[in-house]
Order: structure tokens, then sequence, then C-alpha cells
């Protein structure tokens, strides 16, 4: 799949863990390439790992089903400490895209785990 993917867009996509696992997971896009100017490749979106398991729940984690998502079946939470950059080419589906209200939601956890990470990382630099 090469077409835009705006942020807020919730996508299944097929994508290899660690042990090399194959596996279908739903991740809410936050980040195309495609829409970066100063970025010469556009093949990739950076997107959060969405879970319906709230035993993946931290400080990090927003409830997408707040009512405003119609479109998804099940409670599930962004996981905002959960990153990950996808070729589109493994984007297989289109699921919707969340209310604006929810990804300034989305947006505001995320900004509070990249100031931990941040705080972290200059702890050891």
């Amino acid at each position: 799949m090469q077409s835009l993917l705006k942020p807020g867009t919730v996508v299944c996509a097929n994508y290899t863990d660690f042990q090399g696992n194959k596996i279908v997971g739903i991740f809410l896009v936050l980040y195309d390439e495609q829409l970066d100017s100063s970025h010469t490749f556009k093949g990739n979106v950076t997107a959060l790992k969405i879970s319906t398991s709230l035993n993946m729940c931290t400080n990090y984690c927003v409830c997408l089903t707040d009512g405003r998502n119609n479109f998804l079946e099940k409670d599930c939470f962004a996981l905002c400490s959960k990153v990950i950059t996808l070729d589109k080419e493994q984007v297989y589906k289109i699921l919707g895209s969340i209310h604006p209200y929810t990804l300034r939601q989305v947006y505001k956890v995320y900004r509070r785990y990249e100031a931990e990470l941040e705080r972290q990382l200059e702890d050891y630099i």
C-alpha cells in the first residue's frame, strides 16, 4: 500500500517481531514520510501499537474506544511507548481514522513518553 496514510489512521499490518515471527497487528499512524517535504524516502510510516489487552497498558496508554471511534469493535488502547516503523507494503487494510479529540489525547500522552525518553537519554550522554 503506497497511498497516503494521514496521522490518526488505524491500519492492519504484517510485521516481524524480534524472534523472527510473522505477526498481524493493528497500529495507529502518527507520521507518514510522504507528508514530510524534507524526507526523500516516502515508503514508511511511524505508528503506535494498538492492543486489546489491559495488561499491556502503562502510564503511556490511551483508550481508543471512548464512544468516538465506532469502527473499533473491541475495547482497545494506543500504546504510546510502543513505536514502530512500518513499510507501507506491510499495511494491508485501513480500518478507519480516530476522532480528532482522541488523536489529541494520544498526542499528549505520546509527548509525555517522549519527555521521559529524553530525560533518560540526557542522564546517560
